[in-house]
């Protein structure tokens, strides 16, 4: 599968050391560095710069806003930040003006169409929902096909919980969707699916469960409709793939479907247009058109979905159309949770959702 990734990034990871704008030159000091205090340092050597800030996600948030790098004699460009509060951030330089890119230094990377970013982890006392633990650990598999309903070759991932391998028993599915520019493998990166799934059933919050991970984005299609065409490849060629090579459960009752973002869309036109298939639906960050639910039963709805969730933060720019349709939920008296957080379009909102909806799913 094709993934666009900017040649800034593929000059800075080979060592080679370029940007998009400028003569600067960059290699890779040591970068980030994570203090016991929870101040993080960061570094970029870049001699020939007269300006580096740091920029992008979560991390402006926490900073109110971009930060400015002071250049050492040596050409290593640093900030230090924090303390940070316990989370995962991410963030990219921007230097002499030029596109975000990622830190050179850092290999922990979130992919993206628009080219990667960068994120670092910063631990607390006490772990986190989303912290590595010593609990039993799933398994997370990648699996290539070729999408008979869209032409092309694509993948999708699969978390499989601990135990899976060496039991017999069949399990739900929760089918977990990434959000525009994102692809297959953002929620088992910065989204920490696999984790938070080992650490909920570790403490007997969450009923073991298999998550299917798709690529969510689809070629153009004289169609112009790529939400269809991706319910097509999903329910298709995707689904029959999956349940001919995993141990699951095949009635709805036993089917989950959650997104965050552009695959919140997904989410909500293919899990409540396709009620006999799922029981259970979920938009994190998610809003936008009504997705036919004017014209919906509530009645229907109620008796069908054991659980509609949705969740979006403060400041996230989809907050008024989440209200919206947390509003047209509750004038149909369409049962449903509604979850409000602070932060806005970002992943420590998106694993926080996925945390309490994972919690409720298959137990009534």
């Amino acid at each position: 599968m094709m993934h666009t990734v900017s040649t800034t990034f593929l000059l800075l990871a080979s060592g080679l050391t370029a940007f998009a704008q400028g003569p600067a030159r960059v290699t890779n000091p040591s970068s980030p560095e994570v203090h016991e205090d929870r101040r993080v340092t960061f570094r970029i050597k870049a001699p020939e710069a007269t300006k580096v800030t740091v920029v992008d996600g979560n991390l402006m948030e926490a900073l109110d806003g971009p930060k400015d790098l002071a250049k050492g004699e040596d050409g290593v460009w640093s900030l230090t930040v924090g303390p940070l509060a316990p989370d995962i951030y991410d963030y990219g330089f921007s230097i002499d003006g030029s596109p975000r890119v990622p830190d050179p230094a850092n290999r922990n990377l979130i992919r993206r169409t628009w080219g990667p970013t960068s994120f670092v982890e910063v631990s607390g006392d006490a772990p986190r929902f989303d912290s590595i633990r010593d609990v039993p650990h799933g398994t997370v598999s990648t699996h290539t096909y070729h999408s008979k309903s869209l032409g092309i070759a694509r993948q999708f991932r699969v978390y499989t919980p601990p135990g899976y391998e060496t039991g017999s028993a069949k399990y739900p599915v929760l089918y977990l969707f990434h959000g525009g520019g994102g692809e297959e493998t953002q929620w088992t990166t910065v989204g920490r699916a696999d984790i938070i799934l080992d650490n909920l059933i570790a403490d007997n919050k969450a009923v073991p469960m298999v998550i299917v991970m798709p690529y969510g984005h689809v070629p153009q299609r004289e169609s112009g409709n790529a939400t269809k065409d991706f319910e097509k490849d999903l329910l298709q060629d995707v689904k029959p793939m999956f349940e001919k090579l995993y141990r699951v459960k095949t009635d709805r009752a036993n089917r989950a479907i959650a997104g965050l973002s552009m695959g919140s869309g997904h989410s909500l036109h293919i899990g409540l247009g396709n009620l006999d298939l799922f029981s259970y639906v979920a938009a994190f960050s998610g809003g936008g058109r009504n997705q036919g639910i004017e014209d919906m039963s509530a009645g229907e709805l109620n008796k069908k979905l054991k659980v509609l969730y949705l969740g979006c933060g403060k400041t996230d720019f989809v907050f008024e159309s989440a209200n919206a349709l947390d509003k047209l939920l509750t004038e149909k008296g369409i049962d449903h949770v509604y979850r409000v957080t602070e932060g806005g379009h970002t992943w420590p909102n998106w694993r926080y959702y996925l945390n309490e909806y994972a919690a409720m799913l298959f137990k009534k």
